[in-house]
């Protein structure tokens, strides 16, 4: 009698799909969790940088009294465009080059203004707003701004 003797050197189709079926449904969890996580780490550079901030014109106004910030004299710049004092480097870490103003919903570059939002910023009479997008500390989602009355701690809300 002839015996067919079968060879099983690989995988079945079926087996293939199975495994690339599961790969694929882990990685999708894995990409979705990631995506507030991204969030959370760019609120936490925006705390960093609006406290930097804030350090920095404390200092110059210890150093120089009352200054008036030069490059950004509007209301509601970008923060960049400030040469005095030079906050050139600090960047929303979205890429968003528009200006946050009370109305935005939505990640937007840092602006300078003075308390009340109009032109002129100086350094005893000033504001810098910022878009959080997941929140910070204890600081919920929103618009959050650092000022020259808040002592270096971030308030809620934009004026």
């Amino acid at each position: 009698m002839y015996k067919h003797k079968t060879n099983k050197n690989g995988f079945t189709l079926i087996e293939l799909l199975v495994v690339i079926a599961i790969i694929g449904i882990l990685s999708s969890v894995i990409l979705a969790s990631l995506g507030s996580a991204r969030s959370k780490g760019r609120d936490a550079r925006r705390a960093s940088d609006l406290r930097q901030i804030g350090t920095q014109v404390a200092l110059i106004d210890n150093d120089y009294g009352a200054t008036t910030f030069a490059g950004c004299s509007g209301a509601r710049v970008r923060a960049t465009t400030c040469t005095t004092p030079d906050l050139s480097k600090y960047l929303d870490p979205s890429g968003n080059t528009t200006p946050c103003t009370t109305t935005s919903t939505s990640a937007c570059d840092y602006s300078v203004s003075r308390l009340d939002g109009s032109a002129g910023a100086t350094s005893q009479n000033w504001q810098l707003c910022a878009y959080f997008e997941a929140g910070s500390g204890s600081v919920s989602q929103g618009l959050v701004s650092i000022s020259s009355n808040s002592s270096g701690s971030m308030s809620e809300g934009c004026n």
